[in-house]
């Protein structure tokens, strides 16, 4: 492939001994034409270093007319610096980009689990503009798996300049009666029965009573006997079944908890400094605008984002602004009302979070200044389950010594 030519003009002296030289080294030109002792003739770019060194032998100047082709491109271009320069610097910065992190895709639609993965990447230095190659995919997806309960799984893999987490969600399955493993029903918590809810076991303890933590309540072992008189006495026969627990202890039982707060405390403050991060949306990817992350505590304003529009069609490129707020964590002293204040709310946080399967029959708090701080005891008197499932395993069967005799029996009759 020829990258162009040169038109040459060659003036005075003898040019037919010339031209004999040229027959001679088989020099490739076209386009020849001799007038008034001057002669023009084209020679491709490939050729032109060997033909000027053949006229300066044969004592002739060639002189360069006009280019054609690439070589006129390339002389174009020379004169142009910037457009080298800008070339040069595109180059660099795709090959930059190409191993920085500019989007994070996360495959869920929960923003809370959302939330929690894009705050343990961050956590972890893996955040827009960091360097994919020193980041270990495998420890991320261990340390989301590790940090974040609603992942069962998590697979982390590189999208061009970016990364996509896929995962799987720790959904809970509904809890179902399970025949093939036996269990009794054991209270978990001192109470008393009020009512019972019973689809299979047996029975151990009635209305009315008391039971106490890690007592079983509703047996998975259910024992039945049949006693029958002889000639030689009463003879008892005993039954021993196995079976999964099923139904609901209801009682009431009472819980205390303490809940303390101290009167020094550390308190999130704003410092009144705000700071923008500007950065270029193109298509997926999230390109920032700025060369160095600020350091402090920030907190998320708002973010704005601006991508123009064309008949209502919003073009896939734009810019985003992320308002910061920075603010800073100092030590300060509360005094006894605010102390108490903050008491209550943590009991009652408890509560909305704790408490709800159960009915709150009555609420009995204790408070208590210290020299530290305030410490709040709340009994609870609850009504609700009494009891949780509790697995055993079933002894070993014995065969009664007929039935493995005709055991032994069959395998005989099949090895033949």
């Amino acid at each position: 492939m020829t990258l162009g030519s040169i038109d040459y003009k060659i003036e005075g002296g003898n040019v037919a001994r010339l031209l004999e030289a040229f027959t001679k080294e088989k020099l490739i030109y076209s386009e020849l034409c001799e007038t008034n002792d001057c002669l023009t003739l084209k020679v491709s770019s490939e050729h032109s270093f060997r033909f000027e060194k053949l006229c300066r032998k044969e004592g002739f100047e060639p002189e360069k007319m006009a280019y054609h082709g690439m070589m006129r491109f390339y002389r174009n271009l020379i004169k142009r610096p910037g457009i080298i320069l800008g070339a040069f610097m595109s180059v660099l910065l795709m090959a930059y980009y190409s191993n920085v992190i500019l989007t994070i895709k996360v495959d869920t639609d929960d923003p809370i689990i959302y939330g929690k993965i894009i705050d343990v990447l961050n956590s972890d230095g893996v955040k827009a503009g960091a360097y994919i190659p020193d980041i270990d995919l495998v420890i991320e997806e261990r340390s989301l798996k590790s940090q974040i309960e609603e992942v069962a799984w998590a697979g982390i893999s590189r999208t061009g300049s970016g990364i996509a987490v896929d995962i799987i969600e720790a959904i809970e399955a509904e809890k179902g009666i399970n025949v093939g493993m036996p269990c009794h029903l054991v209270a978990c918590e001192d109470g008393v029965i009020e009512e019972i809810e019973l689809i299979d076991g047996q029975l151990m303890k009635c209305l009315g009573s008391g039971v106490t933590k890690g007592e079983i309540v509703v047996s998975g072992k259910i024992v039945t006997e049949n006693s029958e008189w002889t000639k030689e006495g009463e003879v008892v026969n005993s039954k021993t079944r196995y079976t999964r627990s099923i139904g609901k202890i209801l009682g009431t039982f009472t819980r205390t908890i303490v809940f303390e707060q101290p009167f020094d405390t550390e308190e999130k403050v704003l410092t009144g400094k705000k700071r923008k991060l500007t950065h270029l949306e193109l298509f997926s990817a999230r390109i920032p605008l700025y060369t160095k992350t600020p350091e402090g505590y920030y907190e998320t304003e708002k973010e704005e984002k601006h991508f123009p529009e064309i008949g209502g069609f919003v073009l896939p490129f734009g810019l985003s602004e992320i308002n910061l707020r920075e603010f800073d964590v100092r030590s300060q002293v509360i005094n006894k009302e605010e102390a108490l204040s903050r008491a209550e709310k943590a009991a009652y946080r408890y509560e909305q979070n704790f408490l709800e399967p159960y009915e709150i029959r009555g609420r009995d708090s204790k408070t208590e200044i210290t020299k530290d701080g305030v410490r709040l005891t709340v009994t609870y008197e609850l009504y609700g389950n009494l009891c949780k499932e509790s697995d055993f395993f079933i002894p070993k069967y014995i065969v009664p010594e007929s039935e493995k005799r005709q055991k032994e029996n069959v395998q005989d009759s099949e090895n033949y």
